[in-house]
């Protein structure tokens, strides 16, 4: 890695700074190490490791062919010792997480530190497997192309990270599929790993481990949703235990194909006979008990959601991690991505490219939630059932349902 390398990964974490300012802190950081260590001043970098210079004497040297005898001057060289947590990281090998989805394929590749994890890979594939599984009942043969490029992807990138010990997941579109047998011979040819279906309750208890281990919401009981492409899985905890899940068979990508078919401006008949959908599969969330004290939305649909709320001109998972979505906030979305087309949508700022046809559906699903749950908006979590499979994993538990 190189300065320019440097300045490229800051500015993907820090989009708000400018390049040419984060160009000059990497510089007078480079500066101020390289004075440091001529002054043979110790340098420690918390958690990484310790530069410290050291002196070699002067000593003589005799060359054995001619006899002659030289003076070698006084030398100094770097040294540099590890650190304790960059020794662990080193010597642990490297675990991974792939879920499967409707709409994305999504890999996490990280190292297990203390009973949380270090993140040495996230990437997200949009493979759209499930595009007209609602009218054909089959992946597509161009949707099943798209989803073996992305695992040949992803097996590339799990042999540069060497990794020991993979978690293959997959959700609705093979509990749906006629034919996801046959994508997932190939994709265990691929993978070297067989991919485990999970039932929709897996699915829930995955999402919320995932959640609940970076996000600690103040009030209790908190209700976890996950608007996914082909089915809404929700999670209500109390004190951060699951009491009461639910899948419904109503998802973004679903709800696109049935009731807007183009990809034009939705008309008002489209997005009334929607929103009237969503109201009768959201009716056994209407009445949970305990009622939920706030709200949690993860998964692609609540994160691109947050982005376009902010307008991020890049994808930043910090500035979403956390995000408080306020309902009003949400229903401008709604009201804004209601009066374009998909062509259009594609532009707006914070917009995940491959999302665009499918944003409106899912955000009408969470305005729905909003208005029968009376809540003031939603708090949005990056972290999911992504996560949850990767923490459970590092704890090398049983299958998650011999638990249940």
């Amino acid at each position: 890695m190189n300065k320019s390398d440097l300045v490229d990964i800051l500015w993907r974490e820090f989009p708000e700074f400018r390049r040419r300012d984060l160009e000059l802190i990497v510089n007078l950081l480079f500066e101020r190490l390289t004075q440091a260590l001529k002054d043979e001043e110790r340098i420690e970098i918390r958690g990484f490791g310790r530069f410290i210079v050291k002196r070699q004497k002067e000593r003589f040297f005799k060359n054995p062919r001619t006899g002659e005898e030289q003076i070698i001057p006084t030398r100094k060289r770097v040294i540099f010792k590890v650190g304790k947590d960059l020794k662990e990281r080193l010597n642990q090998h490297a675990l991974a997480s792939i879920d499967l989805g409707t709409q994305t394929f999504r890999l996490l590749i990280g190292k297990a530190s203390e009973g949380d994890f270090k993140i040495l890979l996230k990437e997200r594939f949009n493979v759209r497997l499930g595009e007209k599984l609602t009218k054909e009942g089959r992946i597509s043969e161009k949707a099943h192309e798209r989803g073996i490029k992305a695992l040949k992807k992803i097996r590339l990138l799990l042999d540069k990270a060497e990794v020991k010990e993979v978690f293959a997941a997959g959700t609705e579109v093979f509990r749906k599929a006629q034919n996801a047998d046959y994508f997932l011979e190939q994709a265990q040819k691929i993978l070297g790993t067989p991919v485990k279906i999970l039932s929709p309750e897996e699915e829930a208890l995955y999402t919320a481990k995932g959640v609940l281990f970076s996000l600690k919401p103040e009030s209790s009981p908190v209700l976890i949703i996950d608007v996914g492409g082909g089915s809404t899985e929700y999670i209500l905890c109390h004190h951060e235990k699951p009491i009461k899940i639910g899948s419904l068979k109503l998802g973004a990508v679903t709800l696109k194909e049935k009731f807007f078919p183009s990809d034009d401006i939705p008309t008002s008949k489209e997005m009334e006979e929607a929103k009237n959908e969503i109201t009768n599969f959201l009716e056994e969330i209407k009445y949970l008990s305990p009622a939920p004290h706030s709200l949690i939305a993860t998964g692609g649909t609540a994160t691109c959601l947050a982005a376009l709320a902010q307008g991020l001109e890049r994808y930043s998972p910090a500035k979403v991690h956390g995000y408080f979505l306020k309902t009003e906030k949400l229903k401008e979305l709604v009201q804004k991505l209601a009066s374009l087309s998909s062509s259009e949508i594609k532009f707006l700022k914070g917009m995940e490219e491959g999302r665009e046809d499918i944003i409106l559906p899912g955000a009408l699903i969470y305005s729905a939630l909003a208005d029968i749950l009376n809540s003031k908006g939603f708090l949005i979590s990056e972290t999911g059932i992504l996560e949850g499979l990767l923490l459970h994993l590092i704890e090398k538990r049983p299958i998650i349902s011999e638990n249940i």
